[in-house]
């Protein structure tokens, strides 16, 4: 065993080799997603962020938010990054609070900056690193299989 060892007794090395060859078999799977999003699985996303309800005219908020985000930064990084970019921002209750917001015209949205990005995750098992915030409710970092184009899809495709 190498000098360089985890508390479980890991080669780091090992460990070094095992992630670049996770990351080699897992970037054909990120591609994919990163290339076929639609208007439907945005708006999934929000719908398991927690998102529900509709407006009086019975549109869904997700369908309002989704609409809101691509006609501010279009859907190439999803709907998450925009949508937690404004959560971080300004005072927004919650995700309903911000859909009404945006469903109002009172919501700009856009996609964080490197200045106004959060740093990076916090290492497994330890505390954040100072001044950190994770972007996505998983606490994902804003950079990563999120942040690459994706293919539009028409206005109204589902």
């Amino acid at each position: 065993m190498s000098a360089v060892t985890t508390r479980l007794g890991l080669d780091q090395r090992t460990v070094r080799r095992a992630r670049r060859l996770a990351e080699r078999a897992a970037a054909p799977v990120i591609e994919l997603a990163r290339t076929h999003t639609t208007v439907s699985v945005e708006r999934a996303v929000l719908r398991l962020a927690g998102l529900t309800g509709a407006d009086a005219e019975g549109i869904p908020w997700v369908n309002r938010l989704v609409e809101a985000v691509r006609s501010d930064v279009g859907l190439e990084h999803g709907v998450a990054l925009p949508v937690w970019h404004a959560l971080g921002q300004a005072e927004h209750a919650d995700l309903a609070e911000l859909a009404q917001k945006a469903a109002a015209g009172g919501v700009h949205f856009s996609l964080p900056t490197e200045r106004s990005a959060p740093g990076p995750p916090a290492p497994p098992g330890g505390p954040p690193p100072p001044g950190s915030r994770p972007s996505t409710a998983t606490g994902a970092p804003a950079s990563g299989c999120c942040a690459g184009s994706v293919t539009r899809r028409s206005p109204g495709s589902t």
